[in-house]
């Protein structure tokens, strides 16, 4: 039903849905087609993708109108003036009946909108039969293939009445033109969102970047709304490949494989998206360099009884770690063994001693650098502590085979409290001793340690 004749161009595009052949561009007029089926009943969705073209005073009233006969809902710019590059969106009232051009009443704005940009536009109608007012909510580019929008609702209105929609139809009133395409009617959002109907394409241009202990992955994204891509990698040329812990959430098309060098790998890369997976790329391969592992991130060390025992985090691709020790932190330092643990403990050791550790991880490599060195003192075993007063005194029964030495702290942090001596250390003579502290704090924490 045609106040001005439109014109085809190519269709516009948006994120997760197909590119379709045909858009319609309207210039200054109206226009509308008929629908097969009116609606007036139950909730339907209806959504399309919009666009004004720039240089447009805000005042102009170019937009999509649903005719039925009377006044009926109006979607679009010019619902409050702005300026030349931006305009109010939202839902307004028009008289949709005949070709001519018609000002529009706003029922509610959704915000201030850009002209030139392209925007997927949502509207469910809740049609209310029993003679109230239906209830139109607006969503603005939400996500696509999905159950639900995803987004917050831009607007709503519920004192209308949208009457029986029998057609769609673009009106400009006034300078620059519009671009409608993709108008879809379901009774669910995902009828009118989840447009993708046939797998994703297969992804192209897959290429490969050796590096030390690595392999950089990138590919050209697929057609046909790709969600996410496995990664799959090989030792053969042809496979079978297998699917490694490489999935990738599109649009993000690399990913870098840890993986020891020295070995050429194969990888094919496939695309994913909620109707199934495509078939493999073309396989490329690379041979990553063959390197020591990573030096452990941290070492650490807590003294106990003519011991330390140490632990240090996993380090990429070492099979074990070489366990050294001084007693000067600037070494030599010795190996004093190996493990595959991630912990060792060094036993028969003096006490009141200091000594250094380091280690170093051990792969197919070779070994990595050492770690920074840490420290840790062996202490004989804790006396019974009969009493603790401070600023009186702290009282323990001193064996005669032992020395203690009595050490204050002014907070308990753990592994990294600093302990500080009280006075000289005492030899044990098989009976009760105290050690006086004359300068303790209410909050100051004892112990005793023997050596």
């Amino acid at each position: 039903n045609n106040g001005v004749a439109g014109w085809i161009l190519s269709g516009l595009t948006y994120p997760g849905l197909p590119v379709a052949d045909n858009a319609m561009r309207s210039p200054a007029g109206r226009q509308s087609v008929s629908l097969e089926t009116p609606i007036s009943s139950g909730t339907k969705w209806i959504s399309f993708l919009y666009k004004t073209s720039p240089g447009n005073s805000g005042a102009n009233i170019n937009g999509v109108y649903f005719p039925n006969g009377g006044t009926g809902l109006y979607f679009g710019f010019g619902l409050n003036a702005y300026d030349d590059t931006q305009g109010y969106l939202g839902l307004g009232s028009m008289n949709t009946a005949g070709t001519a051009v018609q000002g529009a009443a706003k029922l509610t704005e959704t915000g201030l909108g850009s002209y030139g940009a392209v925007y997927l536009v949502v509207l469910k109608i809740d049609f209310d039969t029993s003679g109230n007012n239906d209830t139109v909510t607006v969503y603005l580019n939400p996500a696509t293939n999905q159950g639900t929008p995803g987004v917050p609702a831009a607007g709503s209105y519920a004192a209308f009445d949208v009457g029986t929609i029998s057609g769609v139809g673009t009106q400009v009133a006034g300078g620059g033109d519009i671009i409608v395409d993709e108008f879809r009617i379901s009774e669910t959002y995902s009828g009118v969102v989840d447009a993708v109907t046939v797998p994703p394409g297969v992804p192209t241009g897959l290429n490969a970047t050796p590096g030390a202990n690595q392999v950089s992955l990138s590919w050209t994204a697929s057609t046909d709304s790709p969600v996410s891509y496995n990664v799959k990698r090989s030792t053969f040329s042809g496979g079978p490949y297998t699917n490694i812990i490489g999935t990738t959430t599109a649009p993000n098309v690399s990913y870098t494989d840890s993986i020891l060098g020295g070995t050429t790998y194969y990888y094919v890369v496939s695309a994913v998206n909620s109707v199934g997976e495509s078939a493999d790329s073309s396989s490329v391969s690379a041979l990553p360099v063959l390197t020591a592992p990573d030096t452990p991130a941290s070492l650490s060390a807590t003294p106990g009884d003519a011991q330390v025992s140490l632990s240090w985090p996993a380090s990429a691709f070492a099979t074990s770690y070489d366990i050294k020790r001084a007693t000067d932190i600037n070494g030599p330092y010795v190996s004093i063994g190996t493990t595959a643990a991630l912990t060792y403990d060094d036993t028969g050791l003096p006490n009141a001693v200091t000594f250094y550790y380091v280690i170093t991880a051990i792969g197919a490599g070779g070994p990595s650098s050492d770690t920074t060195p840490i420290s840790a003192t062996p202490f004989g075993p804790l006396p019974l502590v009969l009493t603790l007063d401070p600023g009186v005194g702290v009282t323990w029964f001193a064996s005669n085979s032992l020395t203690y030495q009595v050490q204050w702290a002014s907070e308990d942090l753990g592994t990294n409290t600093v302990w500080n001596n009280v006075g000289d250390s005492v030899p044990g003579g098989g009976a009760t001793n105290t050690v006086f502290d004359p300068d303790a704090s209410p909050t100051d924490i004892y112990r005793v340690i023997s050596f």
